[in-house]
This record gives structure tokens, C-alpha cells and sequence, in this order.
């Protein structure tokens, strides 16, 4: 049997100082990455819900980025992002 792989793909965008706060306190109380949750709100949204079902390629991916968020200490750490002039 032949897995079928995901592409991955990098997304950068710029929301609200606010809304970033709130989507990284939402993340870490309901313990999942801000990866996660965004892929699956994004699913959601254009009406293709993914939530983790294994044996599905996107599930095992997302799986695999919930573990790997979860270790080395992956956790919520405010920060100020640096911009350069």
C-alpha cells in the first residue's frame, strides 16, 4: 500500500497584535500548535473538515506537528517579534 505524502507549505501573514494573543492563549489552554489549529480552522472554513482522523494523510500530518510541538519544550513563550528599518 502506497502512503500518500502532504506538501507541506509555508504561510506568513499579518493579523492583529491582538488576535495573534489570543489565537497563541487559545492554543495553549486547549493544547494543540498554533500549526494545528490554524490548518484545521482554514479546513474548516473552505468546508473540507479535517480533524485528526487517522490513516489519513493530512491526520498523520497533523499528528505529527501536534507531537513535535509538544516536545523540546515547545510552549507558549511571549516574545516581540524584531522588525528591522
Amino acid at each position: 500500500m502506497v502512503k500518500a505524502e502532504v506538501v507541506w507549505t509555508q504561510l506568513a501573514t499579518r493579523i492583529p497584535k491582538e488576535l495573534h494573543r489570543r489565537l497563541k492563549l487559545h492554543c495553549v489552554t486547549h493544547d494543540t500548535s498554533v500549526m494545528n489549529f490554524v490548518v484545521e480552522a482554514i479546513a474548516e472554513k473552505l468546508g473540507r473538515k479535517t480533524r485528526s482522523k487517522k490513516g489519513t494523510a493530512l491526520g498523520r500530518a497533523a499528528a505529527k506537528a501536534r507531537k513535535s510541538s509538544r516536545s523540546a519544550g515547545a510552549r507558549f513563550t511571549p516574545h516581540r517579534p524584531v522588525y528591522h528599518r
